[in-house]
């Protein structure tokens, strides 16, 4: 019987080292204080923490809620390309509609309005088709385009807040929902969220330019004293260093011998009372004379930064006498908005992020790009047949891109946006006609995304804060308090009333309604789902559903036992005639959690995640794990009485 019950117990065994190791992350993200976190924080281990812990939503955590709507009426007034007062007063009963009905389908609405009004669609929107039909699905294109170029904004912007996970997402055809947990100043947070999105171009400063400041930089850390620019440098190291940074590796990045150092030591700091616990990671054979250059990785023609090494790196930047030699030469240091991995060592990768040294003034700004449209290109040549992106400019753009492109003909130029470099192609020819060709993108849907964000320069229509709630962190606490303290309770009451009226088998189901409950956790965080108050209290249910299903087990067995059947048999009788209805009752809730999390959305969404999943493992634990539990009792005890 235990040779037969073995593979049961590894099963059950691998589960649980795989809960407990799910949970680590969120016991130790729980644990860190202030100083914690920004210790790790130095040595770029608190994202790996927070990426696997259990992510609380705003209503525990606290911070704000925002629900912003993308202006139709404005947006279907710009593209018109003619006006008159008739059409002018029928976009303004619409405007007037909507703030009174906000279940209206917008466009449905529009070409009713415009039908009573007798206006001929053809006449103000010629270009997007022949006919009514074609223009509407030409204008909800343009407003779905619209939608996906301001949540595109957003995303970038939120990144300024330092919100881990933050929730943005489409609601209905024209608003967007941001969460941003943790965020108390909701002043910024408007005044990010509705302003428009910056995009730049930048000249790339050539190689040899980025090499001579590096050394600048490392002159620094090192605490000379004499912060005049280097002029010379030796002709073995130092160029062997300049050529480390700037020649382009036929397949893969240098390996580097890489070490950690505590930050202190980085800086030239005397030893301090902190426990040197602070560290980065340097290439050891740049580290006594190039301090800075050691935290930095020859990414062909690019420097890249170690992951773990951004905070310090922007520290070390953040210097005053690092930013009065980067006026000195008319300079800015801007990061790639992209992670990428590269090989460092044999079998092993590590997670880089691109760092450009630019001119400080754009050539040009964002406000001159009018239209950006991915497309596949048909010219006989080397794209024959790639996407590539379409960038057109107005007059005025036309012509200082045209004096940029012919001035910088070999060089590079970024295209910035939010102050994150997109990309940083070198310019083959000058431009002329304010049209230009970026090429290059793995696919379509890369194309696609890189002209929403060149577009992104400019807002298609204005977006309006319609609803802002801010959730202060005392009202987040208390709800974690709060949540925390009724599933303790109703749990405590369950245990109680299991042990004492079924016993020792109560004991049994005592110990899978408390694993069941680490399960549910477990899985919460291996998908990086969000637990929200409705979470807490889709998790109490599943207190009292998990239990329920090892009630109707426990007396089905007791039946059993009154028909004068043995321990063994009564054990298989109860669980044979109750998974029936266990499965029975448990199906149609996982169809009412299917149905909330399918049409649900936020924190009924998480309602239904909590739901589906505990039913799922209460099933496991109840029928799996407590007879598997009743076998091995049974098959010790022989026929003896069951206490149950």
């Amino acid at each position: 019987m235990r040779k037969n019950l073995t593979p049961r117990y590894i099963i059950i065994a691998l589960v649980l080292i795989w809960a407990v190791y799910a949970l680590i992350p969120t016991f130790q993200y729980q644990s860190l204080s202030e100083d914690e976190m920004d210790s790790l924080k130095v040595k770029g281990e608190l994202a790996d923490i927070e990426a696997g812990a259990l992510r609380q939503g705003l209503d525990l955590k606290g911070g704000i809620y925002i629900v912003l709507e993308v202006d139709l009426p404005a947006l279907l007034d710009n593209l018109a390309s003619s006006k008159d007062q008739r059409f002018e007063n029928t976009l303004t009963e619409i405007k007037s509609d909507l703030a009174d009905r906000s279940d209206l389908e917008f466009f449905t609405h529009f070409k009713q309005k415009a039908d009573e009004r007798g206006l001929r669609l053809l006449r103000y929107y010629h270009e997007l088709g022949s006919n009514d039909e074609e223009i509407l699905i030409g204008l909800r294109d343009q407003a779905d385009d619209a939608v996906n170029r301001v949540l595109e904004i957003l995303r970038n912007r939120v990144d300024q807040f330092g919100v881990s996970e933050p929730t943005i997402q489409k609601q209905g055809n024209r608003r967007i929902i941001v969460e941003l947990a943790g965020i108390q100043d909701s002043e910024r947070a408007r005044d990010l969220l509705q302003s428009t999105a910056l995009l730049e171009f930048f000249i790339v400063k050539d190689p040899a330019v980025v090499n001579d400041f590096l050394l600048q930089i490392d002159k620094v850390l090192q605490g000379n004293e004499d912060l005049a620019e280097v002029t010379e440098v030796s002709p073995d190291k130092d160029e062997d260093d300049s050529e480390r940074l700037s020649e382009k590796p036929e397949e893969e990045t240098p390996v580097s011998e890489d070490k950690a150092i505590s930050v202190s030591e980085l800086f030239g700091e005397e030893d301090t009372e902190s426990d040197g616990g602070d560290s980065v990671t340097v290439d050891e054979r740049l580290f006594e004379d190039r301090p800075f250059s050691s935290l930095l990785r020859n990414l062909g023609n690019d420097v890249g930064v170690p992951e773990k090494n951004v905070y310090a790196v922007k520290k070390i930047l953040e210097l005053d006498e690092v930013k009065a030699k980067l006026r000195n030469i008319n300079g800015v240091f801007l990061f790639g908005d992209k992670s990428l991995s590269a090989q460092v060592q044999e079998g092993s990768a590590e997670t880089f992020y691109r760092l450009f040294l630019l001119e400080r003034d754009p050539e040009i700004t964002g406000g001159v790009v009018e239209e950006a449209s991915a497309t596949i290109g048909q010219q006989a040549s080397t794209v024959s047949g790639q996407p590539i992106v379409i960038l057109d400019m107005n007059t005025d753009g036309s012509r200082k891109w045209a004096m940029v492109t012919g001035s910088n003909v070999g060089r590079r130029v970024a295209i910035v946006l939010d102050k994150k470099v997109h990309m940083a192609p070198t310019i083959q020819e000058k431009i002329s006609g304010g049209g230009t060709r970026i090429e290059g993108f793995a696919n379509m849907n890369e194309a696609k995304d890189i002209a929403i964000v060149l577009r992104a320069g400019a807002l298609p229509a204005p977006v309006n804060i319609i609803e802002e709630r801010v959730v202060g962190p005392s009202l987040g606490a208390d709800s974690v308090r709060q949540g925390t303290s009724s599933v303790l309770i109703g749990l405590g009451l369950v245990l109680v009333f299991m042990l004492v009226y079924y016993k020792m088998s109560g004991l049994i189901a005592n110990f899978a309604l408390v694993w069941n409950l680490a399960l549910i956790l477990a899985v919460l965080a291996a998908l990086k789902a969000t637990l929200t108050l409705p979470g807490i209290a889709a998790l109490i249910l599943t207190v009292g559903m998990s239990i329920d299903a090892n009630v109707i087990i426990f007396e089905r067995i007791r039946e059993e036992i009154r028909k004068g059947k043995t321990s063994r048999a009564a054990i298989d009788a109860g669980y044979s005639r109750a998974l029936t209805t266990i499965i029975d009752a448990n199906i149609t809730t996982v169809i009412a959690a299917l149905v909330l999390y399918q049409f649900g959305t936020g924190p009924i969404r998480g309602f239904a995640t909590v739901l589906f999943w505990g039913i799922a493992i209460s099933m496991f634990t109840a029928v799996f794990v407590t007879r598997t539990i009743f076998n091995s009792f049974a098959a010790k005890s022989g026929p003896g009485k069951l206490s149950i």
